[in-house]
C-alpha cells in the first residue's frame, strides 16, 4: 500500500478494462493513450501524408493562380498603356495632316491603323487573345481621341475582311433605332434592314443613313427567319452578322462575332444554352437542338445553333449552304455540322431571347434530319452494335433488307 490506496483498491479499478498494448519501442498506443495526449504524428495515420500532399499542391496551385492572375491583370495594363500611348501619338499626326477634319473621316482612319497594329498578332491568336485585342482597341481608340482632340464614333475592330449586318425590323420603331444605334458603332461596310409590313412607314427615315440598305415586302414574310434569309442575299461581305431588330445588344459584344468569324470561324453563334436553364427546364425546341447537335457529332455546341440572333456567318458559309437555307434554321445548322465547316460560340454574348414555337421547331428538324438521312444513311453513319441484324438478313452496318420487320 502505498499512498493510502490500496493494492486491493488498485485492482478493482482496472476490472474489466482492455489492458494496454505496448509496442516494441515502449510506448503505449490505444484508448489509453489518446486520454494521455501521446497520439500518433500525422504522418503514421492512415491516408494523413495523402491529405497533406493534396493541401499542399491545393495551396500551391492556388497561390500559383492568384500570382498568374495578378501577372495577367498587369500585363494586360502595361499594353493597354502602351496602345494608349500609340493611338496619342497617331491622333496627333493625323489631326496635324488633317486639320479641318471630321471624326466621320478620323475612324475609318484609325480602323485602318488599328488593324495593321493588330495584324501580326492575329495569326496565331487565341480565343482569349482576340478577346484582348478587342480591349485594347478601345484603349487605342481613347489614344486616338487624346492626340486628336475627337471621339472616335464607333468600335476599333482588328478585321482583315468586310462585315455587313442584316436585321428584320418589326414594328417597334423605337426599339429599332436602339438596335441600328449600336450597329452603326462597328465598322460594317453595310446595314441591311428588312422591313415587315408594319415597318413600311419607316423606310424614308432610314434612307437618310448613309450604310443602311432597305428591303420589304408588303405581303410580309413567314417568319423572322425567312426575312434575314432574303436580306443575305443582298450582302456581299466576307463576314454576315445577323441582329436582332427588337433587342439591342452593345457593339462591342457584336464585335467579337465578327472578330471570331473574320479570324476564321464559318459560324460564330451567340450563347443561348446558358439563358435556358438545367436539361430538365429547357422546352422541346432546346432539346431538338441539342440532340441534332449530337447525331451529328457536335456535342460540344449543347443548345446552341444557327437562327439565334445574334449569329455571324462566312462568306464561305453562305456560299455552301446557301441563304434560303436560313429560313429553316435547323436545316442551316445540319448543312453547316454536315459539310464540315467550323462551327464556334461566343460564351460571352447573349442570346437575344427570340424563340421559335414548338410547332415550328419541330418542322425544322423533322426536315433537318431528313436531309442528313438521304446524306447518310438511315442511321447516319451510327453502326448498329446492339442488334445481330445479319441473323435475320439485315447488314453488319445496321441496314435492313426490307424483307422483315423491323426488331
Amino acid at each position: 500500500m502505498r499512498n493510502g490506496v490500496s493494492a486491493g483498491s488498485m485492482k478493482k479499478s482496472f476490472k474489466g478494462k482492455r489492458p494496454r498494448k505496448v509496442p516494441a519501442g515502449g510506448r503505449t498506443v490505444g484508448r489509453a493513450a489518446s486520454r494521455t495526449g501521446s497520439r500518433r504524428p500525422l504522418a503514421a495515420r492512415p491516408g494523413a501524408g495523402r491529405r497533406q500532399r493534396r493541401s499542399a499542391r491545393t495551396h500551391r496551385q492556388s497561390a500559383s493562380g492568384r500570382i498568374s492572375r495578378a501577372f495577367a491583370a498587369k500585363a494586360a495594363g502595361s499594353a493597354a498603356a502602351r496602345w494608349q500611348r500609340e493611338g496619342a501619338a497617331d491622333g496627333a499626326a493625323w489631326r496635324a495632316a488633317h486639320p479641318a477634319g471630321t471624326a466621320e473621316e478620323l475612324w475609318p482612319y484609325a480602323q485602318r491603323a488599328w488593324t495593321e497594329k493588330a495584324h501580326g498578332s492575329l495569326a496565331s491568336a487565341s480565343r482569349a487573345e482576340r478577346k484582348r485585342l478587342c480591349r485594347d482597341g478601345s484603349a487605342y481608340a481613347a489614344g486616338i481621341r487624346q492626340g486628336s482632340g475627337m471621339e472616335v464614333p464607333g468600335e476599333l475592330l482588328p478585321l482583315k475582311g468586310t462585315a455587313s449586318a442584316v436585321v428584320y425590323a418589326g414594328a417597334d420603331a423605337q426599339r429599332l433605332r436602339a438596335v441600328l444605334a449600336e450597329l452603326e458603332r462597328l465598322p460594317l461596310v453595310e446595314i441591311v434592314v428588312v422591313l415587315g409590313p408594319d415597318a413600311l412607314p419607316m423606310q424614308a427615315e432610314l434612307l437618310s443613313h448613309p450604310r443602311i440598305v432597305t428591303v420589304g415586302s408588303p405581303d410580309g414574310y413567314a417568319s423572322p427567319h425567312a426575312a434575314r434569309a432574303a436580306g443575305a442575299r443582298l450582302t456581299g461581305a466576307d463576314t454576315v452578322l445577323f441582329a436582332d431588330g427588337a433587342e439591342p445588344c452593345p457593339a462591342r459584344l457584336l464585335g467579337l462575332l465578327l472578330v471570331e468569324a473574320d479570324a476564321g470561324a464559318d459560324a460564330v453563334l451567340s450563347d443561348r444554352t446558358a439563358q435556358e436553364g438545367t436539361f430538365d427546364r429547357r422546352g422541346g425546341a432546346s432539346w431538338l437542338r441539342e440532340f441534332l447537335n449530337v447525331t451529328l457529332g457536335k456535342p460540344g455546341l449543347r443548345a446552341n445553333a444557327v437562327g439565334g440572333v445574334p449569329f455571324a456567318l462566312s462568306r464561305r458559309a453562305l456560299d455552301a449552304i446557301g441563304p434560303e437555307a436560313l429560313e429553316m434554321p435547323a436545316r442551316a445548322q445540319a448543312s453547316l455540322l454536315a459539310s464540315g465547316l467550323r462551327v464556334a460560340v461566343c460564351d460571352d454574348v447573349p442570346f437575344s431571347g427570340e424563340r421559335d414555337s414548338p410547332s415550328s421547331a419541330a418542322d425544322y428538324h423533322t426536315a433537318a434530319w431528313l436531309d442528313c438521312l438521304s446524306a447518310r444513311g438511315a442511321r447516319l453513319g451510327f453502326p448498329d452494335h446492339k442488334r445481330n441484324r445479319q441473323a435475320i438478313g439485315g447488314g453488319g452496318d445496321g441496314s435492313d433488307d426490307g424483307r422483315h420487320p423491323q426488331l
